[in-house]
């Protein structure tokens, strides 16, 4: 069997292999994609195409720094070869042509969780799409300090603004920039209904609300939101209020939150439920770049030993030391045992919001001194991760 690049002439095989396994149309050309930063293989036995899968050279913020990231999507078997171990094949492949391409983790949402757990990923967060109705948000009103205007072009780089500071004050919220996210500032526009602003007293756009009106009135229409961010309450509590105004012909307002979202912090009324939860898998595929690439808390300073064993991408295993100082990290050859991770314990570190004491329930560490846990707690202790990026 031999692994190579998908191109134009294998888009049918690939559409029928992702009509099989999720349901895509086959009309739906969107589904197979070509272009910059978008990396598909195939495993084929002879002219058969037997699995794929599809590589995106993403961003993450993690510790307020740029992570290279693989996003992982599209892995499928054909149904005749299901059962044989391609899957894992093509992933481990996959994996080191990501490593080799510059990525030092790898991202997928996951709908095998004992392929992807037994190949190193772990689940680090969640995409949460979540209604409630629109009676309440009735008691929000807009702060006399915030302005509500409907979003024209030009405000475009206001908006992705707003984006970039929440995701670099977040962990593992993708940067939306790159080769795959070629949008232009009218695309944005145009990817909505209406995208609504909250403007501060100075004139700064200080939060956004991308939405769809959707279909009818009365009972199950629905108000859909895209993003619902702002950089502070007054602009976020505008925004709920300006959703909970479609209440008299849309009852329901739906969001896309990473589930930790603050926007619970301000809705008065109750009535949430969740529709879908999408799991959010992390690993990392350079754990030396990993470490250089992510940014640490800047008054941590100090040194553990970590015993490290990644059967998967054997280059990451053996023994290092985790050097901090001053929100940098660097990763040395090591000298003694001190803390064992196994990689899905490896790569919730990485991502952070973790304890060493939920780790060491979950059996993914082991080892190491009272002092060693201290600093990998502190390490570890920034946002939870998020995700707002489905892919």
């Amino acid at each position: 069997m031999e692994i190579r690049h998908l191109t134009s002439d294998d888009a049918d095989a690939s559409l029928r292999m992702s009509r099989e396994a999720f349901g895509v149309p086959m009309g739906d050309r969107a589904a197979f994609t070509l272009g910059p930063g978008t990396h598909r293989w195939g495993l084929f036995d002879g002219a058969t195409l037997a699995a794929k899968t599809v590589a995106r050279e993403y961003t993450s913020m993690i510790g307020g720094r740029p992570v290279s990231t693989a996003g992982i999507a599209g892995v499928a078997v054909a149904p005749e070869y299901r059962g044989t171990g391609l899957a894992r094949r093509l992933m481990a492949d996959t994996m080191t042509r990501a490593r080799d391409s510059g990525a030092v983790i790898s991202t997928l949402f996951r709908t095998a969780p004992g392929l992807y757990r037994s190949l190193g990923y772990e689940q680090v967060a969640e995409l949460v799409i979540g209604e409630l109705p629109g009676s309440a948000l009735a008691g929000l009103r807009v702060p006399p300090t915030v302005g509500l205007r409907r979003a024209a072009t030009v405000d475009a780089p206001a908006i992705r603004a707003v984006y970039a500071q929440v995701a670099a004050e977040g962990s593992c919220l993708l940067t939306r920039t790159g080769p795959c996210f070629t949008a232009t500032d009218a695309d944005l526009l145009a990817s909505f209904d209406g995208i609504s602003l909250a403007v501060g007293a100075g004139g700064s756009v200080d939060g956004y609300l991308s939405w769809h009106r959707g279909e009818g009135t009365g009972a199950g229409a629905t108000l859909s939101a895209g993003d619902l961010l702002a950089v502070n309450r007054d602009a976020l509590t505008a925004l709920l209020a300006l959703a909970g105004s479609f209440g008299a012909v849309t009852p329901m307002v739906r969001l896309r939150t990473s589930g930790s979202d603050p926007i619970h912090w301000v809705i008065p009324g109750a009535g949430w439920s969740v529709c879908d939860v999408r799991q959010y898998l992390l690993r990392v595929v350079d754990l030396p770049g990993a470490v250089a690439q992510r940014g640490w808390p800047r008054g941590l300073s100090g040194t553990v030993e970590l015993t490290v064993d990644d059967p998967v991408c054997p280059w990451n295993s053996g023994r290092h030391r985790l050097v901090l100082a001053g929100g940098d990290g660097r990763l040395e050859a090591g000298s003694g045992a001190g803390v064992t991770l196994a990689v899905a314990g490896l790569s919730l570190l990485i991502a952070g919001g973790v304890t060493c004491a939920e780790l060491q329930r979950a059996g993914m560490i082991g080892g190491g001194s009272a002092a060693d846990h201290w600093l990998l707690d502190a390490a570890m202790a920034g946002p939870r991760p998020a995700i707002l990026d489905y892919f």
